[in-house]
C-alpha cells in the first residue's frame, strides 16, 4: 500500500484563480508526496487546457515536470459522464466520449496503469439495477478494449445516492459492484472504494472491504462533515468521523497493494497561498500517520 494524493489537493484558489498542475506537483512534492492521481474532473473544467486543442502539449508538459521532480502517477481518475442519459444528443455523447478516451491517453502519457471511472444509471428503466448492469457491462467492455491499447486497467467506483433519495443509483452497494466486476471475468476490471461515499451511505467499511477484497484496485481517501453539502465534503481524513484505524487495519489484513489516495479537494482550496505549504506538509504527515496504524 502506497500513500498518494489526487492532483486536486490544491487547485482552485479563494480568488478564483487555479494553480497549474505543474505547480501543484511542485508544492505537494516539496511537502513529501511522490505519488499522484490526476483527476480529470478538475481538469475538464473551463480553466483546463485538457479541453482545448493544446491538450497534448499540456499533458507532455506535466509529464516532463513530474520526471524532473522525480514523482510518479499511480491510479488516476478518468473523465466521466452520464453515458446512460437518454437526453444526451448524439453530438454531446460523442464529445464526452472523446474526452473519456483522451483522458485515458493522458493517464498513459503520465505513466499510469490504472484509471478509476464511474458506473452510470438508467433512471428511465423500471428494472433499474438489471438494465443499468447490462448497459454498463456493454459500455465498459468497449472501454476496456480502448484502455488495452495503453496496458491500462479500470476500477469502477462505489457511488453515493443519499442526496437523491428516494431515487437510487446503480453501483452503490458492494453486492452490485462485485456482481458487475465478476461478469467480466477479466482481471483488468476492478473496484475503487471511496471511503467517504461509503460513510455517507452508512455502510460498514470493514465488511465492505472484506467483500470486495479480491477486486480492490484503488481507493479514494477523504472524510466529510455532510451527506449533502458538497462544500463540506472531501476533507482530510481525521477531520471527520470515519474510523481510520479500522480501515487501515482491514486494508493490511486483505494485503491491499494499491494506492491509499487522498481525494480531499475541500481541505486546502480555501486557504490563502501563504498557508498552502504548511497545509500540504500536514496532509503528508496525516498520510504517514494513517499508514502506520
Amino acid at each position: 500500500m502506497r500513500l498518494a494524493t489526487s492532483s486536486n489537493i490544491v487547485c482552485e484558489r479563494p480568488n478564483g484563480e487555479v494553480f497549474t498542475l505543474e505547480k501543484t506537483l511542485q508544492l505537494a512534492s516539496k511537502a513529501g508526496f511522490d505519488r499522484f492521481d490526476i483527476s480529470f474532473y478538475d481538469w475538464s473544467l473551463p480553466h483546463s487546457p485538457f479541453i482545448t486543442d493544446k491538450w497534448e502539449a499540456w499533458i507532455h508538459s506535466v509529464a516532463n515536470e513530474a520526471a524532473r521532480l522525480g514523482v510518479q502517477f499511480g491510479q488516476c481518475h478518468a473523465y466521466t459522464f452520464n453515458f446512460l442519459d437518454h437526453k444526451l444528443s448524439e453530438e454531446a455523447y460523442k464529445y464526452h466520449q472523446e474526452l473519456v478516451e483522451r483522458s485515458l491517453y493522458c493517464c498513459h502519457i503520465l505513466g499510469s496503469k490504472l484509471c478509476v471511472t464511474h458506473p452510470d444509471t438508467d433512471f428511465t428503466s423500471s428494472t433499474l439495477v438489471k438494465t443499468s448492469r447490462e448497459k454498463n457491462i456493454g459500455y465498459f467492455k468497449n472501454l476496456l478494449e480502448i484502455s488495452s491499447k495503453y496496458d491500462m486497467e479500470l476500477a469502477v467506483e462505489n457511488m453515493v445516492d443519499f442526496g437523491i433519495k428516494p431515487h437510487r443509483k446503480f453501483g452503490v452497494t458492494t453486492e452490485e459492484l462485485v456482481d458487475f466486476v465478476e461478469a467480466f471475468n477479466d482481471s483488468r476490471m476492478g473496484i475503487c472504494w471511496d471511503f467517504e461515499h461509503a460513510d455517507i451511505m452508512q455502510q460498514d467499511q470493514v465488511k465492505s472491504l472484506l467483500h470486495i477484497a479480491p477486486y480492490l484496485k484503488a481507493t479514494h481517501v477523504s472524510d466529510t462533515h455532510s451527506a449533502t453539502d458538497h462544500d463540506l465534503m472531501h476533507v482530510m481524513p481525521l477531520f471527520g468521523k470515519i474510523d481510520w484505524k479500522a480501515v487501515v487495519s482491514t486494508l493490511k489484513q486483505i494485503d491491499y497493494k494499491g494506492d491509499f489516495c487522498f481525494e480531499a479537494h475541500n481541505y486546502a482550496n480555501r486557504l490563502p497561498d501563504e498557508l498552502i505549504e504548511t497545509a500540504l506538509r500536514l496532509s503528508f504527515e496525516i498520510g504517514q500517520y494513517l499508514m502506520k496504524l
